[in-house]
């Protein structure tokens, strides 16, 4: 039997033929122009599958990246802002010294008082700064308001918490992007220990508190010291809790002062008369000492009180500054994580890449020798065709 092929059929056959060839030439055109050798997961499942994995590990990484350059321009600033809090704060110690000075005049003190008062007004603009995204830097948490703010007797009130921003470098790594103002400006240790002093000296004295500890936590209360000098010389002290007298004798400079879990000792000359109270502060406050360096500032040289008040302030500045210096070593660690975990990504993204590249990029010269063959391919396919187009029985009436 003979079978009878409609040339419909044959058309449709050709067409088709036709049409396939143009997709493969069209393809090899896409491979060439993009560089890729899998386009659609068809081309290769098995790669397509891996080319995915490796391209969303790539888009975190890029993300962790942006991550750390956002955290490093807020740590970067952090930085300067430690910097130049660091040259402040020493140089109100050197101003203070200088008012110290017994040969100063009382206008050249009240002039370093207001160098005083101008260094602390940049503090204070310094403290309030902001990141360039229009945070403020020390709010902890709360980066939207304002940190500190003053009233008009220099009293000093944060409105930040106490909590640290946190930035998300890494799947396990987490680095903190910021320092809460009240752990940096408002809680520096005691250069004292646990007691701060409030002096009532005579005229031309010399004492000053160096060290007063107290090892039992639980003590609050109120003490006070007394001293007094006999006709032969000898010092002796009376010592009050909630002015209660709870210990006296002849002061001994070796020993100092030694009651139960407290221990006191003093440095410089004592006269008769001269009393030092003390409060339990285990730490103090930097804008109180720039606030009690303008104001015991104002008062006259020859004020004994005074005078041990400001070199109490001077040591606090001294603590300051070295508090502020470990604040900015924190800072310059965790540029340091930041700096290793951006080598660590961008070293990974490198891997990534040559694995991605291996499975993904195209062989050109195999690719054109495909795109030849396709073209001869199409170019028979299409002679194919407008031969089976023109196939009518009219061409044999």
């Amino acid at each position: 039997m003979i079978s009878r092929i409609a040339s419909f059929h044959n058309y449709q056959s050709v067409s088709n033929d036709l049409m396939r060839q143009q997709v493969k030439v069209q393809h090899n055109q896409e491979q060439l122009a993009t560089g890729k050798r899998v386009l659609t997961s068809g081309d290769d499942p098995v790669a397509s599958i891996y080319i995915q994995n490796f391209q969303q590990q790539d888009e975190q990484l890029e993300q962790y990246i942006e991550s750390i350059t956002l955290a490093r321009n807020r740590q970067n600033r952090a930085e300067v802002v430690f910097n130049d809090a660091e040259q402040m704060v020493d140089t109100a110690k050197r101003q203070v010294i200088e008012m110290i000075n017994g040969s100063l005049s009382a206008e050249d003190r009240l002039a370093h008082r207001q160098d005083l008062k101008a260094l602390y007004n940049g503090f204070m603009n310094l403290v309030n700064t902001k990141d360039e995204s229009g945070n403020f830097l020390f709010s902890g948490t709360q980066s939207s308001k304002q940190p500190f703010h003053r009233d008009s007797e220099n009293n000093v009130r944060y409105a930040g918490d106490s909590f640290h921003r946190m930035a998300k470098i890494a799947p396990s790594v987490d680095v903190q992007t910021s320092d809460p103002g009240d752990h940096v400006f408002m809680e520096i240790k005691n250069p004292f220990g646990d007691y701060q002093p409030e002096y009532e000296l005579q005229s031309g004295s010399l004492l000053l508190l160096s060290q007063a500890i107290n090892s039992n936590d639980a003590d609050k209360g109120q003490y006070a010291v007394s001293f007094s000098v006999d006709n032969d010389g000898k010092t002796f002290y009376e010592l009050t809790q909630n002015n209660i007298v709870v210990s006296a004798g002849e002061y001994s400079p070796k020993d100092g002062i030694q009651w139960g879990s407290l221990s006191i000792s003093f440095e410089g000359e004592m006269l008769n008369g001269d009393k030092i109270e003390l409060e339990r502060q285990d730490t103090f406050n930097i804008f109180n000492s720039f606030k009690n360096g303008i104001d015991y500032a104002s008062q006259s040289i020859f004020n004994a009180s005074s005078t041990a008040e400001l070199q109490q302030v001077t040591e606090q500045f001294a603590a300051a500054f070295t508090h502020l210096n470990r604040a900015r070593a924190d800072v310059g660690s965790r540029l340091n994580t930041l700096d290793s975990q951006e080598n660590m990504h961008k070293d990974f993204q490198l891997v990534l890449n040559r694995s991605l590249g291996s499975m993904e990029d195209l062989d050109y010269s195999t690719a054109v020798i495909d795109l030849n063959e396709n073209l001869l391919a199409l170019q028979a396919s299409q002679q194919a065709f407008a031969k089976a187009k023109d196939l009518t029985l009219f061409n044999y009436i």
